[in-house]
Protein backbone atom coordinates (compact mmCIF):
# COMPACT_ATOMS: atom_id res chain seq x y z
CA UNK A 1 0.00 0.00 0.00
CA UNK A 2 2.22 2.89 -1.19
CA UNK A 3 1.07 6.38 -0.17
CA UNK A 4 0.12 7.23 -3.76
CA UNK A 5 -2.09 4.15 -4.25
CA UNK A 6 -5.76 4.27 -5.14
CA UNK A 7 -8.56 2.06 -6.51
CA UNK A 8 -10.51 2.53 -9.73
CA UNK A 9 -13.77 0.55 -10.07
CA UNK A 10 -15.53 0.12 -13.42
CA UNK A 11 -18.93 -1.38 -14.11
CA UNK A 12 -19.41 -2.40 -17.76
CA UNK A 13 -16.50 -0.14 -18.69
CA UNK A 14 -17.87 2.95 -16.89
CA UNK A 15 -16.04 4.36 -13.89
CA UNK A 16 -18.03 3.93 -10.66
CA UNK A 17 -18.18 6.55 -7.92
CA UNK A 18 -20.92 5.22 -5.62
CA UNK A 19 -21.27 2.06 -3.50
CA UNK A 20 -17.50 1.72 -3.03
CA UNK A 21 -15.96 0.96 0.34
CA UNK A 22 -12.24 1.15 1.10
CA UNK A 23 -10.29 0.20 4.20
CA UNK A 24 -6.62 0.34 5.10
CA UNK A 25 -4.86 -1.09 8.12
CA UNK A 26 -1.27 -0.60 9.23
CA UNK A 27 0.67 -3.83 9.70
CA UNK A 28 3.34 -4.33 12.35
CA UNK A 29 6.20 -4.17 9.84
CA UNK A 30 5.12 -0.75 8.52
CA UNK A 31 3.32 -2.03 5.44
CA UNK A 32 -0.33 -1.18 4.84
CA UNK A 33 -3.08 -3.71 4.06
CA UNK A 34 -5.62 -2.07 1.73
CA UNK A 35 -8.86 -3.45 0.36
CA UNK A 36 -11.91 -2.24 -1.49
CA UNK A 37 -15.28 -3.69 -2.40
CA UNK A 38 -18.54 -2.67 -4.05
CA UNK A 39 -22.10 -3.16 -2.84
CA UNK A 40 -24.29 -3.15 -5.89
CA UNK A 41 -27.32 -4.85 -7.39
CA UNK A 42 -27.69 -5.92 -10.99
CA UNK A 43 -30.58 -7.02 -13.16
CA UNK A 44 -28.54 -7.86 -16.25
CA UNK A 45 -25.16 -9.43 -16.99
CA UNK A 46 -22.51 -7.11 -15.60
CA UNK A 47 -18.72 -6.91 -15.71
CA UNK A 48 -16.79 -5.34 -12.83
CA UNK A 49 -13.13 -4.36 -12.93
CA UNK A 50 -11.14 -3.20 -9.92
CA UNK A 51 -7.75 -1.63 -10.57
CA UNK A 52 -5.23 -0.90 -7.84
CA UNK A 53 -2.93 1.83 -9.10
CA UNK A 54 0.28 3.19 -7.62
CA UNK A 55 3.64 4.56 -8.67
CA UNK A 56 5.17 1.15 -7.87
CA UNK A 57 2.82 -0.77 -10.18
CA UNK A 58 -0.76 -1.58 -11.14
CA UNK A 59 -2.97 -4.64 -11.04
CA UNK A 60 -6.54 -5.30 -12.15
CA UNK A 61 -9.08 -7.90 -11.09
CA UNK A 62 -12.26 -8.53 -13.00
CA UNK A 63 -15.42 -10.56 -12.60
CA UNK A 64 -18.50 -11.05 -14.74
CA UNK A 65 -21.86 -11.51 -13.00
CA UNK A 66 -24.35 -13.50 -15.06
CA UNK A 67 -28.00 -12.94 -14.21
CA UNK A 68 -30.25 -15.95 -14.67
CA UNK A 69 -34.01 -16.06 -15.11
CA UNK A 70 -35.80 -15.67 -11.76
CA UNK A 71 -37.67 -18.91 -12.40
CA UNK A 72 -34.40 -20.77 -12.97
CA UNK A 73 -33.92 -23.97 -10.98
CA UNK A 74 -30.53 -22.66 -9.75
CA UNK A 75 -32.05 -19.77 -7.77
CA UNK A 76 -31.99 -21.65 -4.45
CA UNK A 77 -28.33 -22.53 -4.95
CA UNK A 78 -27.48 -18.92 -5.78
CA UNK A 79 -29.35 -17.63 -2.70
CA UNK A 80 -27.35 -19.98 -0.47
CA UNK A 81 -24.07 -18.98 -2.14
CA UNK A 82 -24.94 -15.28 -1.81
CA UNK A 83 -25.69 -15.77 1.89
CA UNK A 84 -22.30 -17.48 2.34
CA UNK A 85 -20.50 -14.57 0.62
CA UNK A 86 -22.44 -12.01 2.66
CA UNK A 87 -21.49 -13.87 5.84
CA UNK A 88 -17.82 -14.04 4.80
CA UNK A 89 -17.70 -10.30 4.04
CA UNK A 90 -19.39 -9.49 7.34
CA UNK A 91 -16.93 -11.70 9.21
CA UNK A 92 -13.98 -10.08 7.41
CA UNK A 93 -15.28 -6.62 8.29
CA UNK A 94 -15.57 -7.62 11.97
CA UNK A 95 -12.00 -8.98 11.90
CA UNK A 96 -10.66 -5.75 10.36
CA UNK A 97 -12.53 -3.65 12.96
CA UNK A 98 -10.96 -5.76 15.73
CA UNK A 99 -7.51 -5.23 14.20
CA UNK A 100 -8.16 -1.49 14.13
CA UNK A 101 -9.11 -1.50 17.83
CA UNK A 102 -6.03 -3.58 18.73
CA UNK A 103 -3.62 -1.28 16.89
Amino acid sequence: GPDDSYFVWKKNGQKMKACITEQSHMLFDGRVHVLSWVKDSVSENTEYKCSFISEVGNTTSEVRITVEDKDSAGQDGWTKEFDMWRSAISEHDKMMQNWRKTW
